[in-house]
């Protein structure tokens, strides 16, 4: 924290406060805390919006705003059409209210009176603390696996580590970051790449290949902004090595001799069927043509309510049962029908045009943090979102975070080069 030494007390506590948030978002079993900072968060948020409302309101006056507030409405719209009302009443609680618009609404409104420079050392400063823990956090269970006899990269162990792939991919743009931003400085970036390949190993241990695409396509797009080619060679190179290793020298699976680890499996096998010929985006789009203008209503659990309704008139389905469309796109267009497809191609192109107008006009610090902002949506929801069921709840975190700093630069215009690259 002696970055913020000296800071006064209430931007120490506007700070800490939205820093521990984040910090503790993906951290199972510790929801009683998480609802505790959360709620000094929407105390404080409280406090200020009662005592500086029309100051707070101009936070909100952007296209990034509008397209939440119009996303909000074909979900409420996807409500009032839903086959069970009662369902998709319950299912917007958590993403929805308790999630994307409680972020999105209560972390700006926190920082509103913060300098952008001190927002973004903020944001690196719990990303960083932020995957440490995780990652300390999936070290020790690990082990306490292979106490039990479970192995790593195994079909056991996959269930015990697939849902912190989200985790990983939301904070991982930061590790190149750091990489960026120290890159003269020869021992802190060989903690880094060590950081970097120790990260890299627990990403393996997932088994989420849509997770290792998102990385990959994240990756070289933080490193094609930069202009950072040695970098990009240099994780190229060290990635096929990495990969040749694995796949020669992963035991087989224990269980089985014949057969191989389920790691060289997945980094072998390229057949994505269960997503196309009668899989989980075509039987998708076979019931979203059926009603694709109205929608059905919002809710996974509507979903899949539909699909087990109906899949016995589709006898070629691959899933008997349903496991969800696999896609945000689909599944938005399902719910709200074109209305629901607009609001998320709106929110999701507002976000983005958003964190590339960051990028764009600032520098130093602040446009690295606009980039791992931008990068983390990107690999967490949008490209992890065509290959799977993305939870929409913390992408609120990245537009608030996103408000707050637009509105931080536009209220401090006299910020000068200098303190842009701090």
């Amino acid at each position: 924290m002696m970055l913020f030494k000296d800071y006064s007390k209430k931007s120490l506590w506007n700070l800490s406060i939205i820093g521990l948030y984040i910090i503790l978002i993906y951290l199972p079993d510790i929801t009683r805390y998480k609802n505790i900072v959360m709620g000094l968060i929407g105390a404080t948020a409280l406090w200020y919006l009662v005592r500086d409302f029309k100051t707070i309101c101009k936070i909100f006056k952007n296209n990034l705003a509008f397209s939440l507030l119009f996303l909000l409405l074909t979900i409420g719209y996807s409500i009032l059409i839903s086959v069970d009302p009662s369902i998709s009443i319950k299912e917007i609680n958590k993403p929805i209210l308790n999630g994307l618009l409680l972020f999105a609404v209560t972390f700006p409104i926190v920082l509103y009176k913060e300098k952008p420079t001190d927002i973004a050392k903020m944001v690196m400063v719990a990303f960083a603390i932020g995957l440490l823990v995780i990652m300390a956090k999936e070290l020790v269970q690990y082990y306490l696996e292979y106490q039990k006899g479970i192995w790593p990269f195994e079909s056991k162990s996959h269930k015990f580590h697939r849902e912190i792939s989200y985790g990983l991919l939301f904070f991982y743009p930061i590790i190149l970051v750091f990489l960026v931003l120290n890159k003269h400085l020869f021992i802190k970036q060989s903690l880094l790449y060590f950081w970097g390949a120790a990260y890299l190993l627990l990403m393996l241990g997932t088994l989420a290949r849509s997770a290792w695409i998102s990385l990959l396509v994240v990756s070289f797009l933080i490193l094609l902004i930069n202009r950072q080619w040695l970098l990009a060679t240099i994780g190229t190179f060290i990635s096929i090595i990495l990969l040749f290793v694995i796949i020669q020298l992963t035991p087989e699976t224990p269980l089985d001799k014949r057969n191989p680890s389920r790691l060289q499996y997945k980094l072998t096998q390229f057949d994505s069927g269960d997503r196309f010929i009668n899989g989980t985006y075509h039987s998708a789009i076979n019931l979203i043509l059926e009603n694709p203008n109205k929608g059905y209503g919002y809710g996974n659990q509507l979903y899949h309510n539909v699909y087990n309704e109906r899949v016995k008139d589709y006898p070629k389905w691959k899933f008997k049962k349903s496991i969800g469309p696999h896609n945000i796109f689909l599944a938005f267009w399902f719910a709200g029908g074109i209305l629901g497809l607009l609001g998320i191609l709106y929110f999701c192109s507002s976000i983005i045009a958003q964190g590339i107008q960051l990028i764009r006009k600032n520098s130093g610090i602040i446009r690295q943090v606009a980039l791992v902002l931008l990068m983390s949506f990107l690999g967490v929801y949008v490209l992890r979102g065509l290959f799977e069921n993305a939870y929409i709840n913390q992408v609120g975190i990245l537009v608030g975070l996103m408000l707050a700093l637009r509105h931080a630069l536009l209220n401090n215009q006299s910020v000068t080069p200098s303190d842009k690259q701090q």
